[in-house]
């Protein structure tokens, strides 16, 4: 039996045998099962831009990173301050995702390097930092404890190795022996109201999970307590209070400088807090917990995401969707970015709601996809809506940045998410060409096959292939901004399409059987949520922008022409510029006649990283079709 086929077996054996039993490593079953299961490892592979993406990010940066580079800080253990402690697991568990999608020699010798050499560097009493001895529990440690145990569990849920889960329990034993009662308070450590240091309740759950010792539950559950303590950011009653983010800390006068910098609602390390409490959510049914988790994503989605997908400034929240036409400083980082749809890949996966996968496809084809330089090297670490994108600093006097260990993680989880299983059949959550073999409960293996140009328009074709004739359930998202979309099966309609939801197929599948569907790509208006006048382009899921390079000047001010419906006739461009993956004409009405405005996708624009590609998404109305990138204010802090 083939590795592929053997981990299909064993997933349709575990969810045939029912609770109480998990293929993955050893670990004990949650409270609560999730309703949609990430695709096994190896079982999809993408063939669109995404798939692009990630075959530049796994032979640049996956391949491409020095490890001892990133081991060296934790052998040194020379810091005070600053988070190089987090780059290898950030990392690691990136090319562990990328193993995970597809197995290869080269990146496994990669992954054992990497995990010898940290473990190399553990200490007797069980310690894996970068501080120097007498500043650990300083900063950032407790941070990068917590993506040091990320990795090396990443490591053995892959291979089963026991040397990377021991040193993740001396590691974890040696955190319990300086923090918890009576000890240091995990909220008075660190950054941000604690939220960084205690965002080692992940870890410390997929520990607990990975070897049933109860001590790794309950600091799980003294984190939580001690969220609630005097000194506590208090994230679960905040939430279930339906408190904003932007409000849960105390931030800067919004009369005065400085309002759009944020105030101590660190985005990041806030978003990795809720998914620890979504895995002990997991280990315990407590409901409060996915409330609390489902409560804080709609207050951001709702509060703070842009039309990109993404949100906060200078890493923090900023109550930022209504502020999108004001010359925010330093835009949406790019770890932001990440950890966002990572946090709605948690709740997708344990409610199946698709909402989940509308705001993942969002924040993929716009902020995360705008992020990676074009040969994969690096990555940027904010993605304005005006101006030009940059490379990311370099950090803590390292060759590496925040945001370039972290922008791929999010990257490769997408396969994963892309076709998914549920107890009825296999569910398509992404429409760009690709093939996935999927489990099936009482059944042999489905092999899925998506043919596509998606995220241009056109039909999408799905070919389903059992390993022999079936009934069972293949659910398809539709997208919510799809406002109208058919499907059908062999020729014959289905019934019951509606945006926003999954569309059950239940049939007697067999060989060959093939789906047609067909989505609203009609260009829309999107207006700006802060009342501003300006207007932006969207067609599915992407974000389109005027661009230096695409965007050919034209005589007149003129207001963008849209139907009552907010429908834009715009004309798809046959061969755009090199370097721009679509580019569309859209029309401006200049005194009663028509005017193109060349735009492109916004993952293209700002691609040289220069003011050669200088783009704008929000666009004043009446708009300078003669210069119509000027007038854009510089974001001040």
């Amino acid at each position: 039996m083939n590795p592929l086929m053997k981990v299909v077996w064993l997933w349709a054996a575990a969810m045939a045998l029912g609770p109480g039993w998990s293929v993955w490593g050893g670990d004990l079953s949650p409270r609560v099962s999730d309703r949609l299961e990430l695709a096994p490892p190896g079982a999809v592979g993408f063939g669109g831009w995404i798939g692009e993406s990630i075959t530049t990010c796994r032979r640049a940066r996956m391949l491409g990173q020095s490890v001892p580079d990133l081991v060296r800080p934790f052998a040194a253990r020379e810091m005070e301050k600053w988070w190089r402690c987090e780059f290898w697991g950030k990392w690691f568990t990136s090319a562990a995702l990328a193993y995970r999608c597809e197995a290869g020699a080269d990146l496994r010798a990669k992954l054992d390097e990497a995990v010898g050499g940290l473990i190399g560097t553990q200490a007797e009493n069980g310690s894996i930092t970068s501080y120097k001895p007498g500043a650990e529990l300083k900063e950032w440690d407790v941070w990068g404890r917590k993506y040091s145990l990320l990795g090396l569990l990443a490591y053995h849920r892959l291979f089963g190795d026991a040397r990377s889960l021991e040193a993740a329990r001396r590691l974890a034993d040696h955190t319990l022996a300086q923090i918890g009662p009576g000890k240091r308070d995990i909220v008075e450590l660190g950054m941000w109201t604690g939220m960084a240091a205690s965002s080692i309740l992940e870890p410390m759950v997929l520990l607990y999970r990975r070897t049933g010792e109860d001590r790794y539950l309950e600091f799980a559950r003294y984190i939580v307590g001690a969220w609630e303590g005097p000194k506590g950011p208090d994230l679960v009653r905040k939430a279930l209070a339906g408190v904003p983010v932007f409000k849960m800390f105390p931030g800067p006068d919004p009369t005065k400088k400085g309002y759009m910098s944020g105030g101590a609602s660190k985005a990041y390390e806030m978003m990795s807090c809720y998914e620890g409490l979504l895995e002990l959510y997991r280990v315990t049914g407590e409901p409060s917990y996915l409330e609390a988790s489902r409560k804080v994503f709609e207050s951001i989605r709702d509060t703070e995401i842009t039309i990109l997908g993404s949100g906060s400034s200078w890493e923090r929240w900023c109550d930022g969707r209504r502020r999108q036409a004001e010359p925010v400083p330093e835009w949406m980082e790019t770890c932001v970015t990440v950890t966002w749809i990572k946090f709605a890949a948690q709740l997708l996966r344990l409610t199946g709601d698709p909402m989940y996968a509308d705001e993942i496809e969002r924040g993929t084809y716009n902020a995360l996809l705008a992020a990676q330089k074009d040969d994969g090297t690096w990555w940027c670490h904010y993605n304005p809506l005006e101006g030009h994108r940059v490379p990311a600093p370099e950090h803590c006097e390292m060759h590496m940045n925040c945001c370039v260990a972290n922008g791929p993680r999010a990257l490769m989880l997408l396969p994963a998410l892309a076709v998914m299983a549920a107890p009825e059949g296999p569910v398509v959550n992404f429409y760009e060409a690709a093939t996935a073999t999927m489990p099936r409960v009482g059944g042999g293996p489905v092999r899925v096959e998506i043919r596509s140009d998606y995220p241009r328009p056109g039909p999408i074709e799905i070919e389903v292939t059992p390993e022999s004739e079936g009934r069972f359930t293949l659910g398809l998202r539709i997208p919510s901004w799809s406002r109208e979309a058919t499907a059908s099966v062999n020729g014959d309609a289905v019934e019951g399409v509606r945006p926003g939801s999954y569309l059950p197929i239940t049939r007697l599948w067999k060989r060959g059987d093939v789906i047609r569907l067909e989505l609203d790509f009609e260009t829309r208006r999107v207006e700006e949520p802060g009342r501003s006048g300006r207007v932006a382009i969207m067609r599915g899921p992407q974000v389109f922008a005027v661009e230096k390079r695409v965007s050919v000047p034209k005589q007149g001010m003129g207001r963008l022409k849209a139907g009552p419906d907010g429908t834009v006739a715009a004309e798809a461009v046959a061969d755009p510029p090199a370097g721009i993956r679509m580019a569309i004409d859209v029309p401006f009405d200049v005194g009663g006649s028509a005017k193109a405005l060349r735009m492109c996708d916004y993952a293209s624009a700002g691609r040289t990283w220069g003011p050669e590609s200088t783009f704008r998404v929000w666009l004043p109305q009446p708009l300078d079709l003669e210069n119509p990138l000027g007038g854009m204010a510089e974001a001040k802090p």
